[in-house]
């Protein structure tokens, strides 16, 4: 599981953003919404190419006034399983960054909006 990042951003918004995003995925055929459970909890599941799927479990915490937003990755598929064992197990990492990245990003847009609605 990715570190969870605290915002300012209320559930909604994140939830918001993050359901919109997925939406837009499963539009292209890129992403299916596995399930959700509004505001807290969206698994969906995103194509990555011929052989190759990650699932992210995204949930949404409310802590006081802040939240705290987290990603658990499952990649699936053959190509993950054979890549995976070509970087030695350490296939990982990217993808971890990279949701790293996207929550970082989610959280920004979230705040930003928020601090413009006020």
């Amino acid at each position: 599981m990715i570190e969870p990042i605290e915002t300012a951003a209320s559930a909604e918004r994140l939830w918001r953003l993050l359901r919109d995003e997925a939406g837009e995925g499963e539009a292209d055929g890129q992403a299916e919404i596995l399930v959700e459970h509004p505001p807290r909890e969206l698994l969906i599941e995103v194509r990555m190419g011929v052989g190759f799927r990650v699932q992210h479990a995204y949930r949404i915490e409310r802590r006081g006034d802040r939240c705290l937003v987290s990603d658990q990755l499952r990649p699936l598929g053959w190509r993950w399983r054979l890549s995976n064992v070509f970087l030695f197990g350490r296939g990982m990492r990217p993808l971890e960054a990279a949701a790293h990245q996207g929550l970082l990003n989610l959280c920004q847009a979230a705040e930003s909006s928020d601090s413009g609605a006020a």
